[in-house]
C-alpha cells in the first residue's frame, strides 16, 4: 500500500526574514510597555487557564510605517503561499507580552472562530531576542505533532488563521511578539 504524501499549503506556516530593524522593534516594545492591559479572549478578559499575557494595541498614526511595511510583506506572502482573497488588517496590530512573573502562555487555539470568521491569515513577528527568555515558544499543531516556529528576533511567521497554535509557558524572562490578523471577503 502506498502512502499519500503530506498535503502542502494550508497545513503549514511560512517564515519571512525580518522587515524591522532592532531599533524599530525596540520602539514598538517601548510603546507597548507604556500602556499594557490584560490579554483578552473574544474581546473580554478571559480565564487565566487559557491565556496569561499583557497586550498593547499599536497606534496606527504613530506606527504607520510598521503597518505599511508589514502589509507589503503580507501581500507578497499571500501571493506566494496562500492565494486568499484579502483586503486589510483586522483592526490594529497587537503587541503581546509573555512574562515569567505570571508564567505567561496562550493555550491551543485558532484565530478564526464564530466572532472572527473573516480572519484568513495570522501573522506573528518575533520582537524579542531569544537569548532573553526561555519557554514562550510559538508552536503549530500539524498531523499530531507540535512544530515550533523560529525564534530569531524579527522573524515573521504567517499562517492560515484556522491552524491550531499556542504559546508555551514562559519560564524565564520576557517574550514580546507583534500579531496581526488579515481579513477579506467571506470564505466561499
Amino acid at each position: 500500500m502506498t502512502q499519500t504524501p503530506p498535503v502542502e499549503g494550508f497545513d503549514r506556516h511560512v517564515v519571512q526574514e525580518p522587515c524591522f530593524s532592532a531599533e524599530e522593534m525596540d520602539r514598538i516594545i517601548a510603546a507597548a510597555n507604556a500602556d499594557l492591559m490584560d490579554g483578552t479572549i473574544a474581546g473580554r478578559v478571559g480565564d487565566n487557564s487559557i491565556r496569561r499575557s499583557k497586550v498593547h494595541w499599536l497606534d496606527r498614526q504613530t506606527f504607520d510605517w510598521a503597518y505599511q511595511r508589514l502589509w507589503q510583506v503580507v501581500q507578497r506572502l499571500n501571493r506566494q503561499h496562500f492565494d486568499f482573497d484579502i483586503d486589510r488588517f483586522e483592526g490594529r496590530l497587537q503587541v503581546a507580552r509573555y512574562h515569567e512573573s505570571d508564567e505567561g502562555f496562550y493555550t491551543w487555539h485558532m484565530d478564526n472562530g464564530a466572532k472572527t470568521s473573516g480572519r484568513k491569515i495570522s501573522v506573528s513577528v518575533q520582537l524579542s531576542d531569544p537569548a532573553q527568555y526561555e519557554g514562550g515558544g510559538l508552536e503549530f499543531f500539524y498531523t499530531n505533532k507540535n512544530k515550533p516556529a523560529p525564534r530569531e528576533r524579527g522573524t515573521i511567521v504567517a499562517f492560515p488563521s484556522f491552524v491550531m497554535h499556542r504559546v508555551t509557558p514562559i519560564t524565564r524572562g520576557v517574550r514580546y511578539s507583534m500579531v496581526a490578523w488579515i481579513v477579506g471577503p467571506r470564505w466561499r
